[in-house]
């Protein structure tokens, strides 16, 4: 497992960024031969361009923050004064589940919690769901709100809603699977699923050096 890109080991636990989950549920097969095996490829123009409006994002929104506080201190105010407030880029661990990652946009109201993830497009695909179900999942590890939690897709670029889902026990189960599975990749005790969907290889910008391509 040493040397595996973006795999950190905190008190011998190891945690995988939760951005994995997406690509896990594009194809197990992809996230094996990028992250496990190593094999390197070209970024697309749209990672580049999205990493790109992320920063982008995150600046504008530091420009116009009026107040720093802890995600502590947040939680207590607006429960007592009713208050609101938008954290954009959090970062976040969760020691239990071994996984960590960086949450677009955390806003924190008196009632609930909305964890939002924001997106190209807006299809909710299953690895879409599991990734921001498990920013949800680590933030309430870390952090344990007293208010109920929702899991958000949101379009980068419309900034409109297009999944929203209270994190209940239902979703929690379905992303710890994917989870545990991830886990057992690195430790190399099971094999990874690769896809059947022709349409993805063709996506794929591993296709060309991926021995279980169907394109």
């Amino acid at each position: 497992m040493n040397g595996i890109d973006g795999l950190i080991v905190i008190n011998g636990i190891n945690h995988f960024p939760i951005s994995w989950l997406h690509s896990k549920g594009f194809c197990e097969y992809q996230l094996y031969l990028e992250k496990i095996k190593k094999i390197k490829v070209e970024k697309t123009a749209e990672m580049i361009i999205g990493k790109q409006i992320h920063e982008e994002l995150e600046r504008e929104f530091l420009e116009q923050a009026e107040e720093e506080m802890t995600i502590e201190e947040a939680l207590i105010r607006s429960k007592e004064t009713g208050e609101s407030f938008f954290i954009r880029e959090l970062e976040t661990i969760s020691s239990k589940y071994g996984i960590y990652g960086k949450i677009d946009e955390v806003q924190i109201f008196p009632d609930n919690i909305l964890i939002i993830d924001d997106k190209p497009g807006s299809v909710a695909y299953q690895g879409l769901i599991k990734q921001v179900a498990a920013y949800s999942l680590s933030f309430s590890e870390e952090f344990k709100p007293d208010r109920d939690i929702f899991s958000v897709l949101r379009n980068r670029d419309t900034k409109e809603v297009f999944w929203c889902q209270k994190f209940d026990k239902n979703l929690l189960e379905t992303v710890v699977k994917d989870i545990i599975e991830i886990h057992d990749l690195i430790r190399d005790v099971r094999l990874p699923e690769s896809t059947t969907n022709p349409q993805k290889c063709l996506k794929c910008r591993f296709r060309r050096v991926c021995d279980r391509s169907l394109a």
